[in-house]
């Protein structure tokens, strides 16, 4: 039993750490996902097959609005490590380009009468099939040897937003844990809208701009780039999570007609308020975090193998240096300051 459990744990780990990355995958691309698993597979140990109630990882979402699911097997072979499987209307599948799935190994039935519909020599046969049948439902099954595949059928269908926004975690009423990385906050499995819905209208206290937020007052405004903040209007004069400027220094700068971007001062002042924060220059993320009661540590580099320490706010603006050349210096050319 112990070597069973051992060796179902080691296939089970190279299963969950790919579902990991299809889960960072999407949240890059903005799709709200929940992760659950699949109990009850056939695997194969050594060379003997055997039926085991084992939790087999998988992702669902929803990709132009149809249901789909990503299976990651704890069965591998060398071209294959999984599944995705979408269940498209009539409607839908007849407006989806089926030559996405071409290179794959896959199939196309009628959700009812499990009728194959898949012709491999003649994708327009397929959709002519799909017209005469009695289905109006039907499954997209493929198989996919590595995650780039499955990367590539994915970004194909998604319909990408103009902006990114924050990820967040919550428990469905369903009982599925559930990530939304866009503004739209809906279930993937249940589809029932969630807490982090922006759907309440507001107005920006920068612009005066009619935006909207969730119902815990979250949410951007789509013409200045200031986020709503609740605590905001409170400390006007302050730097204050998630804004990395004081709300009065966004009024002064929007009334001037320039970019909500901080300086040094107010990215140090955040730094302060939150405890971590970072930019990108040169194509490399530099990030800061505490060290000590006032000290300051600064890490980058492709491993963040480079480390520089300062006593303090004040020894970190005389003397953080980039390329020897003075942080405060090049303050203007760093790309993306913002919290961690």
């Amino acid at each position: 039993m112990k070597k069973t459990v051992k060796n179902l744990n080691k296939l089970y780990a190279s299963a969950f750490e790919k579902m990991t990355k299809m889960s960072e995958f999407l949240a890059k691309n903005c799709v709200d996902h929940a992760l659950d698993f699949h109990y009850g597979h056939r695997i194969k140990i050594g060379k003997q097959f055997t039926n085991e109630l084992y939790p087999i990882p998988l992702v669902r979402f929803k990709l132009k609005g149809i249901k789909t699911e990503s299976f990651f097997d704890v069965y591998t072979k060398e071209d294959y490590i999984g599944y995705i499987k979408l269940y498209p209307s009539k409607e839908e599948i007849l407006s989806l380009d089926l030559e996405v799935f071409a290179s794959l190994k896959y199939l196309i039935y009628g959700y009812n009468y499990q009728q194959e519909l898949y012709n491999s020599e003649d994708l327009n046969q397929t959709k002519n099939n799909i017209e005469k049948s009695r289905d109006t439902k039907f499954i997209i099954y493929a198989d996919f040897a590595n995650l780039e595949q499955i990367f590539s059928v994915v970004d194909k269908f998604i319909i990408k937003p103009t902006q990114s926004f924050s990820t967040a975690n919550y428990k469905c009423e369903c009982g599925h844990y559930i990530t939304i990385d866009s503004d739209q906050g809906s279930c993937p499995v249940c589809g029932k809208n969630s807490p982090f819905k922006r759907k309440f209208k507001a107005k920006c206290l920068v612009c005066q701009t009619v935006c909207l937020k969730d119902q815990y007052g979250n949410g951007r405004c789509q013409n200045c780039g200031w986020t709503l903040d609740k605590f905001a209007n409170r400390m006007k004069s302050r730097v204050i999570y998630p804004n990395l400027i004081s709300l009065n220094k966004a009024k002064k700068l929007y009334r001037e007609n320039k970019h909500l971007k901080p300086d040094l001062d107010d990215f140090l002042e955040a730094f302060e308020f939150y405890g971590e924060t970072g930019f990108e220059y040169k194509n490399l993320m530099f990030c800061l975090f505490g060290h000590g009661d006032d000290g300051i540590e600064m890490s980058w580099g492709p491993n963040d193998d480079e480390v520089a320490y300062f006593k303090d706010k004040e020894d970190f603006i005389q003397n953080a240096k980039i390329d020897n050349e003075y942080l405060r210096d090049i303050w203007d050319k760093v790309e993306n300051p913002g919290y961690l």
